[in-house]
């Protein structure tokens, strides 16, 4: 009983000491095991994790990662952490509460691609919203 509690409680928390952001091995680091993250570089028939990276076409990779930027600073819930070597880190504050959520974005240096992940500070389960967000940033830039 007591071995239960204790992975319930591991579990749960993990989603709040949740894995480090940044980039690993070049690339961006794992989700956790609760539904409350998407990444583009999750395994993509892991249908909970898995979300499709940003593709941009017409755009060189500098004026592509500008265009994003511009977007982010533009938005007054975000807070942009990091925003160098094509690379961009910043935390989303929910609405209502103010709760920080970590979102990364990483482009790729051999294809107009963005990798992308969003993940939950708090809590176990986001109702889908950092797909959402993400798929939203995706049609306010107008990027595959």
């Amino acid at each position: 009983m007591v071995e239960e509690i204790l992975t319930v409680f591991l579990i749960c928390c993990s989603s709040f000491i949740g894995p480090e952001t940044g980039i690993h091995d070049g690339e961006l680091n794992y989700c956790p095991p609760t539904p409350n993250c998407v990444s583009s570089q999750s395994w993509k028939w892991n249908v909970i994790h898995h979300i499709k990276p940003f593709r941009y076409n017409g755009l060189t990779r500098d004026e592509a990662f500008q265009k994003l930027k511009n977007l982010l600073d533009k938005k007054e819930n975000v807070k942009i952490m990091t925003a160098k070597n094509y690379y961009i880190r910043t935390y989303y504050f929910t609405k209502v509460l103010r709760l920080p959520d970590r979102v990364e974005f990483l482009f790729s240096e051999d294809s107009p691609t963005v990798q992308i992940r969003s993940t939950s500070m708090f809590g176990i389960w986001d109702i889908f919203h950092n797909r959402i967000r993400m798929e939203y940033i995706r049609h306010e830039l107008n990027w595959e």
